[in-house]
């Protein structure tokens, strides 16, 4: 249950984009017709107000409503600016929504809270959260046909502190008489920017996006490693709040929004995928925080809607990681998988919320993985491109996954190529893996020349968490870098 309702200030070329929602705009008044009137935005595009107004229009005229098209308004309120309409006015209007937005509660303040019974209203919700403290909102999960309540919905709190202490204190306690887990929401609040000017510094780029909305808190601007001088041509800006980013995303997507001679590229930033041309062919999601008993079926139920799926493969669960298993879904289009990503719903099968983000390409790899130049196989037979998951430790599972870290991934199935053999390898967990190799070829050492590859690390080409300076995954030294020396003597392959 929303405390307000603020419209959106929007121009002609931002209409488009809150189809649906409450905007208001100013317009200039160029025909009425009883039933409509025809004006012209500030931005000079053409927009159609439908409705009558409850008294003489002036030539410049504030109108709110909601946007039931592209080009067009369904008036609620109008507001006459008079025959002349001053230029501040917009600015005033726009520091008023400003403030409407930074006003709401801050990124951390949300809580997911799943397992709660079908007949839940947001009252009695409301009621028993606000044990806790202030509570803003209630969003509760709804099937888009059934309109029944899905077991599962968002509560937002005043303060990220309030929300801390409604999971300590909430998660795993009785509601109506089922257990109800709460856990930290993942609202979006950070954007990626990309064909931003390359000699642009810090202060270049604050100015920009701070001219478009508010509640910038960080601006993470990578320097180019060739030329410190100039940047990588993409930065990620993080926002006070989701709504606060939503506000900027929204007006510097129009095709008429420009960083200086650049047409910028706009999006949420997600830090689990590289924007690479071996990413942009993949066509697999990696699934996370499954429950203890997933099926194949079940997750291709949940999944499917979004395209046809050729298969899903689940590892078995890792000791101690019983009940947050993971898993890969095929899809046969790469359409389905953006599909899949770019929906708003939640997933969620038997009371967790399951985590989904695009498969990483093999050739993505995690600063300081060990071993990247090492070959596992002879240079002469490279096994096919497939997927790895960072920190995964089951390479022989799956068809052409291999583990983070591998310079090729571990080959699997049923024969072998003409010419080549399947030779056992044993596995740190004690099971056994195959590797393919050519009949009496002696293992390469640690001295061999491997072949050609281009890895970047860190921070490759798009908007990954790869490309944070901050979140790219360091190597300790220990065990990361013992596996070159151990390999150097032995008579057979060591991949770990």
């Amino acid at each position: 249950m929303a405390t307000s309702n603020p419209s959106v200030l929007v121009n002609g070329g931002l209409l488009r984009m809150h189809v649906g929602k409450k905007v208001r705009l100013v317009i200039q008044v160029l025909q009425s017709d009883g039933g409509n009137v025809i004006g012209k935005a500030t931005d000079d595009q053409q927009v159609v107000i439908k409705g009558s107004p409850p008294f003489a229009l002036s030539t410049f005229v504030e109108v709110i409503g909601i946007a039931d098209g592209d080009k067009s308004v369904r008036a609620e309120t109008w507001t006459n600016f008079g025959d002349t309409f001053e230029k501040h006015a917009v600015p005033k209007a726009e520091k008023k929504e400003h403030a409407d937005l930074l006003a709401l509660p801050p990124y951390g303040s949300e809580v997911y809270v799943g397992g709660l019974p079908h007949d839940i209203s947001e009252e009695d919700l409301k009621r028993f959260c606000q044990v806790i403290g202030l509570v803003t909102e209630i969003r509760i999960m709804k099937g888009k046909d059934s309109g029944q309540a899905k077991g599962y919905a968002f509560v937002t709190f005043k303060t990220k502190e309030l929300a801390s202490k409604a999971i300590d204190e909430l998660n795993n306690s009785e509601f109506k008489g089922k257990k109800i887990r709460c856990s930290t929401s993942q609202a979006k609040h950070k954007l990626f920017i990309g064909n931003i000017p390359k000699e642009w510094g810090d202060e270049e780029m604050r100015k920009a996006v701070e001219a478009v909305g508010p509640g910038v808190t960080r601006i993470e601007l990578l320097k180019d490693p060739q030329n410190t001088r100039r940047n990588r041509g993409y930065v990620f800006i993080e926002y006070y709040n989701h709504a606060c980013a939503e506000y900027s995303r929204l007006k510097m997507s129009i095709p008429e929004f420009k960083l200086a001679d650049n047409s910028p590229t706009v999006s949420w930033a997600d830090p689990k995928n590289a924007d690479s041309s071996a990413s942009s062919q993949v066509k697999a999601l990696y699934v996370k925080n499954l429950p203890r008993d997933v099926t194949q079926e079940s997750v291709m139920k949940l999944f499917e809607r979004h395209g046809r799926i050729t298969k899903v493969v689940l590892p078995p669960a890792k000791p101690g990681h019983e009940n947050s298993r993971f898993g890969f879904i095929h899809y046969a289009d790469r359409s389905g998988a953006m599909k899949a990503l770019k929906n708003t719903e939640i997933y969620e099968l038997d009371g967790q919320v399951v985590e989904c983000s695009l498969a990483k390409p093999h050739d993505q790899k995690t600063s300081g993985a060990p071993n990247l130049q090492k070959p596992l196989f002879n240079p002469s037979f490279p096994p096919q491109l497939g997927y790895s998951m960072v920190g995964g430790a089951y390479g022989a599972l799956g068809a052409g996954y291999g583990a983070a870290g591998f310079a090729q991934p571990l080959v699997y199935g049923r024969g072998a190529p003409a010419g080549m053999a399947m030779m056992p390898m044993l596995l740190p967990d004690g099971r056994i893996g195959y590797v393919l190799q050519q009949p009496g070829m002696q293992p390469h050492s640690g001295h061999s020349t491997p072949p050609q590859q281009h890895h970047r690390s860190g921070g490759g080409r798009g908007g990954g968490g790869s490309g944070s300076s901050s979140g790219g995954r360091r190597s300790n030294g220990g065990d990361s870098g013992s596996g070159s020396s151990r390999g150097g003597g032995r008579s057979r392959y060591n991949p770990y």
